[in-house]
Formats: C-alpha cells, sequence, structure tokens
C-alpha cells in the first residue's frame, strides 16, 4: 500500500513526502496522506494566539481526530473532487474559535488586517477579545487519485478548529467579505496587529 500511495505522491506536482505509518492515515474507503510539511503548515497557521483564527489545543491527537470520521459522510464533495467536512462536533473541546460575530456598523469600525497567508490580499477587522472554545473540527482534502483495492488517497488542504457559521449566518469562502456580515477576527489585549 505505501508503495501505491508513494507512486501518487511521486507524480503528484503539489504533494511530496513519504508515505508510511506515520504520514497515512487508513479509513475503509478514503486513505489521507498527511505530509509533515502540511501538517506542520496547518498547525503553525493555528497555533500562534497573536495571528488572527482558530487556535488547536496542542494535545489534541490530529491523526485519531481525522481517523474518527474519514469513512463518514462529509458536508460536501466539489467538482474538483474536494471534500469537505465542515464542523463536525467531535464530542470534545479541540481547540477555539477566533472568529466572532457582531454588528457590521460596529465591526466595520475595527482595525484592519491583511491575511499573510492569502493569495487574494484578503482584509479582515481585528479587535481584543477572548476565543471561544470549540468542539467543532473542519477538514478539507483534495484526491490524489486510487490505489488497487480501490481506496481514493487524499492529501491534506487545510483543517481547523470550529466551523463555518456563526448565530445561523454561513462565513463567507472569501474573508474580504466577512466584515460585512459582522464577522471579525479576536486578538488578545497585546496582540502587536492591534
Amino acid at each position: 500500500m505505501f508503495n501505491e500511495i508513494q507512486n501518487l505522491i511521486d507524480n503528484n506536482q503539489f504533494v511530496n513526502g513519504s508515505a508510511n505509518a506515520e504520514s497515512v492515515i487508513e479509513g475503509e474507503s478514503r486513505i489521507l496522506f498527511l505530509s509533515p510539511q502540511s501538517k506542520q503548515h496547518v498547525l503553525g497557521r493555528h497555533q500562534d494566539e497573536y495571528a488572527p483564527g482558530s487556535l488547536f489545543d496542542p494535545k489534541t491527537d490530529f491523526n485519531s481526530l481525522i481517523k474518527s470520521f474519514i469513512d463518514t459522510e462529509p458536508n460536501e464533495v466539489g467538482s474538483n473532487g474536494f471534500v469537505k467536512w465542515l464542523g463536525k462536533d467531535v464530542g470534545q473541546v479541540i481547540g477555539s474559535m477566533g472568529v466572532q460575530k457582531g454588528d457590521p456598523e460596529q465591526v466595520s469600525q475595527m482595525k484592519d488586517y491583511q491575511m499573510p497567508d492569502s493569495r487574494t490580499s484578503e482584509v479582515v477587522k481585528v479587535a481584543a477579545g477572548v476565543r471561544k472554545p470549540t468542539s467543532e473540527f473542519s477538514l478539507i482534502i483534495a484526491p490524489m487519485g486510487k490505489i488497487s483495492d480501490n481506496r481514493e488517497v487524499f492529501s491534506l488542504i487545510t483543517m481547523f478548529p470550529g466551523g463555518t457559521e456563526l448565530d445561523g449566518v454561513a462565513m463567507p469562502m472569501n474573508r474580504n467579505d466577512f466584515a460585512s456580515l459582522g464577522f471579525y477576527f479576536v486578538l488578545p489585549k497585546d496582540s502587536p496587529m492591534l
């Protein structure tokens, strides 16, 4: 199995690394290759309390968490084959939600912040506040191909604590649209971004 997955990795321009017991999460119908680089990128993005975003609890066991629902029905399978589980309640606190919702008029007066990892120059609003604990988890994976036992192999796109809606309002995919709907990011009072 690892050889077949390695072949998919070697023939994919967006993925690199070695397929082994630590980097491969097996399900009955889906397999996720979780390269050390992609895992570190995601964790780095969601472990800095001074940067806008949700934070993972450092004690979270990601491989067990992912394995617990990799074979469950996803929220969405895109036309590009991306599989998305959004805001799945895992029954225990796994981190804290970095987005809050307020009155759009008040949010429009908050400080602007340009997201550093954004390819579309996304500008969001930030304010001092406290992230709220969450037991929700979101995971997005991309297809790489199938192996001989007919299981589909995927690579990690992103994962984060929290869901995709607050107070019954869906968060837009483009973070440039957050403020107009009242969404903003909370940061510690001593954050240099404030």
